[in-house]
């Protein structure tokens, strides 16, 4: 793109747990206490890694390192000799009395950790799919991150532990940002024209608040500074190792998206829609639009979600159909998978 700099190095980090794995089936039932098998739907493996890495390589080949962060299971037939691979183990990166660890937030927290990542990266769930070429500036342009900033009015949730994150994330936020002269400084990032109408009318709703609530949290592959991960790590240490004490997902927890709203307060990012180029759905409920977006040219980014619906779902016919539209539209085997 004219005038805009993007002349330097991008990583991914993919984060992915194999469910089906007895070892660490053996290890979570050890340190959860029970015999409760909820990784049978909460961990369950849809099979659509390989799509994955087939995405990436035809869509994404200016990515520098794709950093794939396991608890130690690797897929069999991914091609570890790749050098654009970097298997990455929770114990290389993150602190031994944190493990082993059985909540994505722990691990989301300490990326800054892993070797070699570089300074501009972006995260993926496992769920979050490249469908379409994408460009650097989808994520990142002259340096800043691509982004939203919007407020949440309201984010008390009665169906998990959800809505405890994002208040603790909000209070640490509220202890290094005066949320009223953020906007008096920099109201263009706050009432953007590119964000959808109903964003730029909770903000100005928000405007009458002087505390921080929540914000909109786009589940779609996230643009990350390493910097602003140990900025926040130098100004609240305690906080974070607090939030990762528990092996499994808990109240006092933390995550991911207090780098990304840190930045976004830093006013670091270049105001844009998440929602133009990506789609977000729930698999089970969802699969005719997953499938018609899938073999679709528009949408960029897309994420798969598994969990609202639980095992009322047919699995098997779900997996089904979302991988035939996979093998459609990425038949061909690419150089992260053995020959």
């Amino acid at each position: 793109m004219s005038g805009v700099n993007n002349d330097y190095e991008i990583d991914f980090v993919l984060t992915w747990v194999d469910g089906n794995d007895p070892a660490w089936q053996q290890e979570y039932r050890k340190y959860k206490g029970t015999e409760e098998e909820d990784f049978a739907f909460r961990y369950r493996d849809w099979g659509f890694l390989r799509y994955w890495f087939r995405s990436v390589e035809k869509n994404a080949q200016w990515v520098r390192k794709i950093h794939f962060v396991t608890w130690g299971h690797v897929p069999s037939w991914l091609d570890t000799s790749n050098p654009k691979i970097n298997i990455v183990k929770h114990e290389d990166f993150i602190p031994k009395k944190f493990l082993p660890t059985f909540k994505s937030t722990t691990i989301e927290l300490f990326f800054q950790n892993i070797e070699g990542l570089s300074e501009h990266f972006v995260y993926f769930n496992d769920d979050c799919f490249c469908i379409n070429p994408i460009g650097k500036e989808y994520f990142f342009k002259d340096g800043k991150t691509v982004d939203m900033l919007s407020f949440e009015p309201v984010c008390a949730y009665s169906y998990s532990l959800w809505g405890y994150m994002k208040l603790n994330d909000s209070t640490v936020i509220g202890r290094h940002f005066d949320k009223k002269e953020g906007i008096r400084k920099n109201p263009g990032h706050y009432f953007s024209l590119k964000y959808p109408l109903k964003y730029r009318l909770y903000n100005i709703v928000e405007c009458a608040f002087p505390s921080f609530t929540s914000f909109i949290i786009p589940h779609n592959p996230s643009p990350m500074l390493k910097s602003i991960y140990n900025e926040i790590w130098e100004c609240e240490e305690e906080t974070l190792k607090e939030s990762c004490v528990n092996r499994f997902r808990d109240k006092n927890d933390h995550s991911q998206f207090l780098f990304r709203q840190w930045n976004l307060l830093k006013g670091n990012f270049v105001p844009s829609n998440p929602y133009k180029y990506f789609r977000y759905f729930v698999i089970g409920r969802d699969d005719e639009n997953i499938a018609k977006t899938i073999l679709g040219k528009k949408i960029k980014t897309v994420c798969i979600n598994d969990g609202s619906v639980g095992d009322s779902i047919d699995f098997e016919k779900s997996r089904k159909t979302v991988s035939d539209c996979f093998e459609n539209r990425f038949p061909e085997k690419c150089s992260f998978e053995k020959d």
